[in-house]
């Protein structure tokens, strides 16, 4: 690891020195290599949190300004485009969750440009580091997922977004799913344990946003497949509670709520997109979300859903 680089993070994040160091890191940033001790302090266990995400930080906004110029070229040497690649995916799996929003932004920057002909691995990386039992590694996992395939929502149809779509769920669809039913168990397991409880919650908030990402043009074949069974977790989640989730205070949603609003906007989409294969689920969650939304009270936490 670079000592001076080091020296210059922790220095941008005082008021008194921050300008001057800003000044030298975007000199430092000239040099072969820059992007890559940036990884290895934001890796690194040794150095403090905050210095490891002002690195993280200083990271993301080097690749928004130096992965490629205007004609779509790497603007990095090869060799250190393709080790970042490689790099990336593990360390975002390893780092603690400010540190791993930060490089998913990075990470997305580098999927708008190279996913999926030029980074045709990534999904197998992702694939590969799945686990069922492990919230920790697969919240790191499902947010690099989220933040590449979210990008779909907006896009209009097309072929390449299609060809990107489908060459997507054919890695990645099937372990997705299995996923739901390995954190169901999980989440039975440790209904009493708050921490492993909220690792959970947090992953299946998460397995719900891509959830969306995934239906947001087309019905997957595996998901039309499983309807049932996905149905049967939605609607336990929909309804569940546990007072070891509930927040402490009234104005502020919490993972229960998250969790059922992204619940709520996935419904939305297959009564709005896919009612055909949808209509027979339907009936079951009319009954449950009136009477859910018929029992929550007043409180600002509740806006959201």
């Amino acid at each position: 690891m670079s000592q001076g680089l080091g020296a210059l993070l922790e220095a941008s994040l005082d008021p008194r020195s921050n300008k001057s160091a800003e000044t030298t890191l975007r000199q430092e940033e000239q040099k072969p290599g820059f992007s890559l001790q940036l990884l290895h302090i934001t890796a690194s266990q040794d150095v403090p949190y905050n210095t490891r995400l002002a690195s993280a930080l200083c990271f993301k906004n080097f690749i928004k300004r130096n992965w490629t110029d205007e004609d779509g070229t790497h603007i990095l040497a090869q060799d250190e485009v393709e080790t970042l690649k490689r790099e990336l995916i593990s360390l975002m799996i390893s780092v603690p969750p400010g540190i791993q929003s930060q490089l998913g932004e990075a990470v997305s920057v580098i999927a708008d440009s190279d996913f999926w002909e030029n980074w045709d691995t990534l999904v197998d990386d992702l694939v590969s580091k799945l686990s069922p039992a492990n919230p920790t590694v697969n919240i790191g996992v499902l947010q690099v997922a989220h933040s590449i395939f979210k990008r779909w929502r907006p896009l209009f149809q097309s072929d390449a977004l299609y060809t990107e779509i489908n060459h997507v769920l054919g890695k990645f669809g099937t372990p997705f799913l299995a996923l739901f039913e390995a954190l169901d168990s999980y989440l039975e397991q440790n209904k009493t344990n708050k921490e492993n409880l909220t690792q959970g919650f947090s992953q299946l908030n998460l397995m719900v946003k891509l959830f969306y990402d995934l239906s947001s043009h087309d019905l997957p074949p595996m998901f039309e497949d499983n309807i049932g069974g996905i149905a049967t977790i939605f609607l336990k989640y929909l309804t569940y509670d546990n007072p070891l989730l509930q927040t402490d205070d009234d104005t502020e949603a919490g993972l229960l709520e998250y969790v059922r609003a992204g619940i709520f906007e996935a419904l939305t989409l297959y009564v709005q997109k896919y009612m055909d294969v949808f209509q027979p689920q339907v009936g079951q969650f009319i009954g449950s979300s009136w009477n859910f939304l018929s029992t929550i009270g007043q409180e600002t936490k509740y806006d959201i859903l």
